[in-house]
Protein backbone atom coordinates (compact mmCIF):
# COMPACT_ATOMS: atom_id res chain seq x y z
CA UNK A 1 0.00 0.00 0.00
CA UNK A 2 1.68 2.71 -1.34
CA UNK A 3 -0.50 5.82 -0.29
CA UNK A 4 -2.55 5.16 2.57
CA UNK A 5 -4.06 8.96 2.85
CA UNK A 6 -5.47 10.15 -0.25
CA UNK A 7 -8.73 10.91 1.61
CA UNK A 8 -6.90 13.52 3.95
CA UNK A 9 -5.01 15.44 0.80
CA UNK A 10 -5.72 18.62 -0.33
CA UNK A 11 -7.33 18.69 -3.33
CA UNK A 12 -5.11 21.31 -5.77
CA UNK A 13 -3.57 21.75 -9.44
CA UNK A 14 -0.29 20.70 -9.59
CA UNK A 15 2.33 23.62 -8.54
CA UNK A 16 4.16 24.43 -11.75
CA UNK A 17 7.48 23.96 -12.14
CA UNK A 18 9.32 27.15 -12.54
CA UNK A 19 7.02 28.11 -9.66
CA UNK A 20 8.42 25.53 -7.39
CA UNK A 21 11.87 25.82 -8.64
CA UNK A 22 11.55 29.02 -6.96
CA UNK A 23 11.14 28.17 -3.15
CA UNK A 24 14.16 27.11 -1.17
CA UNK A 25 14.82 23.28 -1.40
CA UNK A 26 12.39 20.86 -0.43
CA UNK A 27 9.84 23.10 0.64
CA UNK A 28 6.80 21.62 -0.61
CA UNK A 29 7.90 18.26 1.02
CA UNK A 30 8.65 19.73 4.15
CA UNK A 31 5.00 21.26 4.05
CA UNK A 32 3.66 18.24 2.97
CA UNK A 33 5.14 16.21 5.77
CA UNK A 34 3.99 18.91 8.93
CA UNK A 35 0.49 19.01 7.10
CA UNK A 36 0.12 15.25 7.65
CA UNK A 37 1.68 15.34 10.93
CA UNK A 38 -0.89 17.96 12.38
CA UNK A 39 -4.25 16.23 10.71
CA UNK A 40 -3.23 12.86 12.16
CA UNK A 41 -2.96 14.07 15.43
CA UNK A 42 -5.96 15.85 15.30
CA UNK A 43 -7.84 13.05 14.46
CA UNK A 44 -6.12 10.77 17.40
CA UNK A 45 -6.80 12.87 19.48
CA UNK A 46 -10.77 13.65 18.53
CA UNK A 47 -11.37 9.57 18.22
CA UNK A 48 -9.66 8.94 21.68
CA UNK A 49 -11.14 11.66 23.54
CA UNK A 50 -14.41 10.72 22.23
CA UNK A 51 -13.94 7.00 23.20
CA UNK A 52 -13.01 8.18 26.98
CA UNK A 53 -15.70 10.74 27.16
CA UNK A 54 -18.26 10.64 24.74
CA UNK A 55 -19.97 13.50 23.15
CA UNK A 56 -18.10 15.91 25.98
CA UNK A 57 -14.95 15.06 24.52
CA UNK A 58 -14.74 19.29 23.17
CA UNK A 59 -14.81 20.09 27.22
CA UNK A 60 -11.07 18.32 27.37
CA UNK A 61 -9.48 20.20 24.62
CA UNK A 62 -6.91 22.24 25.93
CA UNK A 63 -6.89 26.36 24.57
CA UNK A 64 -10.14 28.26 23.27
CA UNK A 65 -10.83 27.69 19.53
CA UNK A 66 -13.90 30.58 19.52
CA UNK A 67 -12.13 33.70 18.24
CA UNK A 68 -10.46 31.43 14.98
CA UNK A 69 -13.67 29.42 14.28
CA UNK A 70 -15.72 32.62 14.42
CA UNK A 71 -13.38 34.40 11.59
CA UNK A 72 -13.96 31.77 9.80
CA UNK A 73 -17.11 30.76 9.59
CA UNK A 74 -17.85 34.78 8.84
CA UNK A 75 -16.68 34.08 5.60
CA UNK A 76 -19.56 32.53 4.33
CA UNK A 77 -18.86 33.20 0.96
CA UNK A 78 -15.89 30.45 1.14
CA UNK A 79 -17.35 28.16 3.51
CA UNK A 80 -14.91 24.47 4.58
CA UNK A 81 -15.52 21.91 6.48
CA UNK A 82 -14.02 21.78 9.28
CA UNK A 83 -16.64 22.34 12.24
CA UNK A 84 -14.56 20.40 14.91
CA UNK A 85 -12.72 22.10 17.93
CA UNK A 86 -9.70 20.67 17.07
CA UNK A 87 -9.72 21.76 13.24
CA UNK A 88 -9.13 25.40 15.30
CA UNK A 89 -7.19 25.23 18.09
CA UNK A 90 -3.65 26.33 18.11
CA UNK A 91 -0.92 23.45 17.32
CA UNK A 92 0.87 24.39 20.66
CA UNK A 93 -2.60 23.78 22.39
CA UNK A 94 -3.04 20.70 20.81
CA UNK A 95 0.46 19.09 21.76
CA UNK A 96 -1.06 20.31 25.69
CA UNK A 97 -3.85 18.58 25.01
CA UNK A 98 -1.96 15.00 23.73
CA UNK A 99 -0.05 15.56 27.11
CA UNK A 100 -2.72 16.30 29.73
CA UNK A 101 -3.88 12.84 28.73
CA UNK A 102 -0.95 10.78 27.51
CA UNK A 103 -2.30 7.83 28.30
CA UNK A 104 -4.85 7.75 25.59
CA UNK A 105 -1.84 8.36 22.56
CA UNK A 106 0.98 6.23 24.45
CA UNK A 107 0.16 3.23 22.40
CA UNK A 108 0.81 5.30 19.23
CA UNK A 109 3.56 7.36 19.72
CA UNK A 110 7.49 7.43 20.93
CA UNK A 111 8.18 7.33 24.82
CA UNK A 112 7.15 11.01 26.04
CA UNK A 113 10.08 12.82 26.52
CA UNK A 114 11.33 11.71 23.13
CA UNK A 115 8.16 13.21 21.41
CA UNK A 116 8.21 16.54 23.77
CA UNK A 117 11.54 17.18 22.42
CA UNK A 118 11.09 15.83 18.89
CA UNK A 119 7.56 18.29 18.78
CA UNK A 120 10.01 21.56 20.24
CA UNK A 121 12.08 20.98 17.30
CA UNK A 122 9.49 20.61 14.64
CA UNK A 123 7.33 22.92 16.21
CA UNK A 124 10.01 26.11 15.49
CA UNK A 125 10.46 24.61 11.73
CA UNK A 126 6.63 24.62 11.65
CA UNK A 127 6.94 28.32 12.45
CA UNK A 128 9.41 28.75 9.85
CA UNK A 129 7.27 27.68 7.19
CA UNK A 130 4.46 29.17 7.98
CA UNK A 131 6.00 33.18 8.44
CA UNK A 132 7.71 32.12 4.53
CA UNK A 133 11.53 31.92 6.14
CA UNK A 134 13.94 29.97 4.51
CA UNK A 135 14.88 27.44 7.34
CA UNK A 136 17.78 25.91 8.04
CA UNK A 137 19.46 22.92 5.99
CA UNK A 138 18.62 19.99 8.81
CA UNK A 139 14.69 20.96 9.25
CA UNK A 140 13.41 18.52 6.68
CA UNK A 141 15.56 15.62 7.90
CA UNK A 142 14.14 16.51 11.84
CA UNK A 143 10.64 16.18 10.31
CA UNK A 144 11.48 12.93 8.36
CA UNK A 145 12.82 11.82 11.96
CA UNK A 146 9.10 12.47 13.42
CA UNK A 147 7.36 11.05 10.92
CA UNK A 148 9.57 8.16 10.83
CA UNK A 149 9.05 7.55 14.27
CA UNK A 150 5.20 8.02 14.00
CA UNK A 151 5.06 5.67 11.16
CA UNK A 152 3.71 2.17 12.93
CA UNK A 153 2.58 4.07 15.24
CA UNK A 154 -0.03 5.61 12.81
CA UNK A 155 -0.76 1.89 11.52
CA UNK A 156 -1.60 0.57 15.27
CA UNK A 157 -3.89 3.90 15.13
CA UNK A 158 -5.89 3.16 11.99
CA UNK A 159 -5.71 -0.48 12.34
CA UNK A 160 -7.48 -0.95 15.53
CA UNK A 161 -9.65 1.30 14.48
CA UNK A 162 -11.30 -1.51 11.54
CA UNK A 163 -10.96 -4.79 14.04
CA UNK A 164 -13.98 -5.00 15.82
CA UNK A 165 -14.81 -7.24 18.55
CA UNK A 166 -17.65 -9.87 17.61
CA UNK A 167 -20.42 -9.80 20.46
CA UNK A 168 -20.90 -13.13 21.07
CA UNK A 169 -23.63 -13.96 23.07
CA UNK A 170 -25.83 -10.49 22.07
CA UNK A 171 -28.22 -11.29 24.99
CA UNK A 172 -25.50 -9.87 27.18
CA UNK A 173 -25.53 -6.82 25.03
CA UNK A 174 -28.34 -3.90 25.08
CA UNK A 175 -27.43 -2.97 21.25
CA UNK A 176 -26.65 -6.35 20.07
CA UNK A 177 -29.86 -7.85 21.39
CA UNK A 178 -31.98 -4.93 19.94
CA UNK A 179 -30.70 -5.74 16.90
CA UNK A 180 -30.09 -9.14 16.57
CA UNK A 181 -33.17 -10.27 14.39
CA UNK A 182 -31.30 -7.91 11.50
CA UNK A 183 -28.33 -9.62 11.67
CA UNK A 184 -29.17 -13.34 9.37
CA UNK A 185 -25.42 -14.01 9.94
CA UNK A 186 -25.06 -14.29 13.64
CA UNK A 187 -21.56 -15.61 15.41
CA UNK A 188 -22.53 -18.90 16.58
CA UNK A 189 -20.41 -21.63 18.41
CA UNK A 190 -19.50 -24.40 15.49
CA UNK A 191 -16.78 -26.22 17.67
CA UNK A 192 -15.41 -25.73 21.52
CA UNK A 193 -14.12 -22.54 21.38
CA UNK A 194 -14.52 -21.65 18.09
CA UNK A 195 -16.82 -19.20 16.49
CA UNK A 196 -18.08 -18.22 12.92
CA UNK A 197 -21.46 -16.34 11.01
CA UNK A 198 -24.07 -18.52 9.96
CA UNK A 199 -27.14 -18.38 9.16
CA UNK A 200 -29.69 -17.73 6.37
CA UNK A 201 -30.86 -14.02 5.15
CA UNK A 202 -34.66 -14.19 4.19
CA UNK A 203 -35.31 -13.20 0.99
CA UNK A 204 -37.09 -10.05 1.20
CA UNK A 205 -34.53 -8.85 3.83
CA UNK A 206 -33.52 -5.42 2.54
CA UNK A 207 -31.07 -3.97 5.21
CA UNK A 208 -28.75 -6.06 7.81
CA UNK A 209 -27.49 -4.91 10.65
CA UNK A 210 -24.26 -5.90 12.42
CA UNK A 211 -22.85 -4.99 15.73
CA UNK A 212 -19.27 -5.33 17.08
CA UNK A 213 -17.17 -3.44 19.01
CA UNK A 214 -13.93 -1.92 19.23
CA UNK A 215 -11.42 -1.53 21.97
CA UNK A 216 -9.16 1.17 22.12
CA UNK A 217 -5.66 0.36 22.77
CA UNK A 218 -5.53 2.23 25.66
CA UNK A 219 -7.62 0.17 27.58
CA UNK A 220 -6.63 -2.57 30.01
CA UNK A 221 -9.42 -3.59 31.75
CA UNK A 222 -10.61 -6.95 31.14
CA UNK A 223 -13.59 -7.57 28.41
CA UNK A 224 -16.94 -6.82 30.07
CA UNK A 225 -20.17 -8.68 28.85
CA UNK A 226 -21.61 -5.55 27.85
CA UNK A 227 -19.28 -2.32 27.30
CA UNK A 228 -22.34 -0.20 27.68
CA UNK A 229 -21.59 2.78 29.72
CA UNK A 230 -17.99 1.74 29.93
CA UNK A 231 -15.08 4.27 28.67
CA UNK A 232 -12.02 3.22 25.70
CA UNK A 233 -15.33 1.17 24.18
CA UNK A 234 -17.38 2.25 20.65
CA UNK A 235 -20.05 0.02 19.20
CA UNK A 236 -18.93 -0.48 15.61
CA UNK A 237 -22.31 -0.79 13.65
CA UNK A 238 -22.49 -1.85 10.13
CA UNK A 239 -25.90 -1.26 8.15
CA UNK A 240 -25.52 -3.27 5.38
CA UNK A 241 -27.86 -2.74 2.28
CA UNK A 242 -29.43 -6.37 0.31
CA UNK A 243 -30.88 -7.38 -2.30
CA UNK A 244 -30.08 -5.18 -5.03
CA UNK A 245 -30.54 -1.78 -3.45
CA UNK A 246 -28.04 1.15 -2.54
CA UNK A 247 -28.11 3.90 -0.31
CA UNK A 248 -29.26 7.62 -0.90
CA UNK A 249 -26.16 8.85 1.23
CA UNK A 250 -26.94 12.48 1.03
CA UNK A 251 -30.64 12.05 1.40
CA UNK A 252 -29.19 9.68 5.18
CA UNK A 253 -26.95 12.33 6.18
CA UNK A 254 -29.49 15.28 5.96
CA UNK A 255 -32.19 13.36 7.58
CA UNK A 256 -29.35 12.39 10.63
CA UNK A 257 -27.88 15.89 10.98
CA UNK A 258 -29.31 15.88 14.10
CA UNK A 259 -28.00 13.46 15.39
CA UNK A 260 -24.41 13.70 14.46
CA UNK A 261 -22.98 15.20 17.86
CA UNK A 262 -23.45 11.67 19.45
CA UNK A 263 -21.80 9.56 16.74
CA UNK A 264 -17.48 9.47 16.39
CA UNK A 265 -17.75 8.89 12.47
CA UNK A 266 -20.29 8.09 9.65
CA UNK A 267 -18.21 5.62 7.26
CA UNK A 268 -19.25 5.64 3.47
CA UNK A 269 -18.19 2.70 1.56
CA UNK A 270 -17.57 3.16 -2.09
CA UNK A 271 -20.45 0.59 -2.89
CA UNK A 272 -23.12 2.71 -1.32
CA UNK A 273 -24.07 0.16 -0.22
CA UNK A 274 -22.89 0.05 3.40
CA UNK A 275 -23.59 2.89 6.38
CA UNK A 276 -20.59 2.47 8.93
CA UNK A 277 -21.14 3.88 12.57
CA UNK A 278 -19.29 3.96 15.43
CA UNK A 279 -20.80 5.13 18.95
CA UNK A 280 -18.69 5.84 22.05
CA UNK A 281 -20.55 3.27 24.19
CA UNK A 282 -20.25 5.72 27.33
CA UNK A 283 -23.07 8.06 25.96
CA UNK A 284 -24.60 4.80 27.92
CA UNK A 285 -27.92 3.19 27.08
CA UNK A 286 -30.80 5.75 27.34
CA UNK A 287 -28.40 8.07 24.48
CA UNK A 288 -27.14 5.36 22.76
CA UNK A 289 -29.87 2.89 21.85
CA UNK A 290 -32.55 5.75 21.11
CA UNK A 291 -29.87 7.29 18.37
CA UNK A 292 -28.98 4.07 16.96
CA UNK A 293 -33.20 3.10 15.71
CA UNK A 294 -33.76 6.25 14.50
CA UNK A 295 -30.47 6.29 12.45
CA UNK A 296 -31.01 2.39 11.52
CA UNK A 297 -34.69 3.67 10.82
CA UNK A 298 -33.67 6.48 8.59
CA UNK A 299 -31.50 4.16 6.81
CA UNK A 300 -33.98 1.87 5.54
CA UNK A 301 -36.37 4.86 4.35
CA UNK A 302 -33.33 6.33 2.63
CA UNK A 303 -32.77 2.77 0.62
CA UNK A 304 -32.95 3.05 -3.07
CA UNK A 305 -33.09 0.55 -6.32
CA UNK A 306 -30.02 -0.10 -7.58
CA UNK A 307 -30.82 -0.38 -11.65
CA UNK A 308 -26.76 0.10 -12.20
CA UNK A 309 -25.59 -2.64 -15.07
CA UNK A 310 -21.92 -3.53 -14.14
CA UNK A 311 -19.62 -3.62 -16.80
CA UNK A 312 -17.00 -5.84 -15.70
CA UNK A 313 -15.06 -4.71 -19.12
CA UNK A 314 -14.17 -1.14 -17.32
CA UNK A 315 -14.45 -2.53 -13.72
CA UNK A 316 -11.82 -0.99 -12.52
CA UNK A 317 -12.38 2.62 -14.24
CA UNK A 318 -16.26 1.96 -12.30
CA UNK A 319 -15.04 1.59 -8.94
CA UNK A 320 -12.66 4.12 -8.93
CA UNK A 321 -15.52 7.00 -9.94
CA UNK A 322 -17.56 5.61 -7.73
CA UNK A 323 -15.17 5.97 -4.84
CA UNK A 324 -14.52 9.67 -6.03
CA UNK A 325 -18.25 10.19 -5.84
CA UNK A 326 -18.76 8.96 -2.32
CA UNK A 327 -15.28 10.80 -1.23
CA UNK A 328 -16.99 14.32 -2.77
CA UNK A 329 -20.00 13.47 -0.57
CA UNK A 330 -17.97 12.91 2.40
CA UNK A 331 -16.05 16.39 1.90
CA UNK A 332 -19.48 18.00 1.45
CA UNK A 333 -19.66 17.23 5.20
CA UNK A 334 -17.84 17.55 8.83
CA UNK A 335 -14.87 15.87 9.44
CA UNK A 336 -16.53 12.92 11.31
CA UNK A 337 -18.06 11.67 7.86
CA UNK A 338 -15.09 9.51 6.45
CA UNK A 339 -14.98 8.31 2.52
CA UNK A 340 -13.98 5.52 1.38
CA UNK A 341 -10.27 6.25 0.54
CA UNK A 342 -10.14 7.32 4.19
CA UNK A 343 -7.55 4.51 6.10
CA UNK A 344 -10.12 4.76 8.80
CA UNK A 345 -12.65 3.37 6.97
CA UNK A 346 -10.64 0.61 5.06
CA UNK A 347 -6.85 0.03 6.30
CA UNK A 348 -7.35 -3.33 9.07
CA UNK A 349 -4.83 -5.43 10.87
CA UNK A 350 -4.01 -7.73 7.86
CA UNK A 351 -2.47 -4.98 5.76
CA UNK A 352 1.02 -3.99 6.80
CA UNK A 353 1.88 -0.58 5.22
CA UNK A 354 3.95 2.44 5.46
CA UNK A 355 2.05 5.63 5.68
CA UNK A 356 5.30 7.54 4.36
CA UNK A 357 6.88 4.94 1.74
CA UNK A 358 8.98 7.72 -0.02
CA UNK A 359 9.93 9.68 3.42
Amino acid sequence: MDDPTPATKPKSSPVPADLADSLPPDRLLLYGLLWHIETWMREMAYVELSARYGANWPTYIQGNEARAKASDSRLTHMPTREKSKLSYILFSNLQRTISKHWRLFHEYLPPKDIWKARLSEVDQIRNRVAHFRNGHEGDLHRVRQLVHDMDTGLWHFCTSYNNPIPILDPSKDPVAKRFAALDPFPWAEVEPNTFARIGHAPRDLSMAVTVGVLRRPWLHAQQPQSIMGRPGFLYDVSLVARNSRLFDYPAFLRSTRRLHTHVCHICLDATRSTIRLTIPSISGKTVVLPLLEELVETAQRCLRPDFSHRNFANFDAEVSASRSAVDKIALEWPEYVLGPTNPLTFLGPSMPCKFFPQV
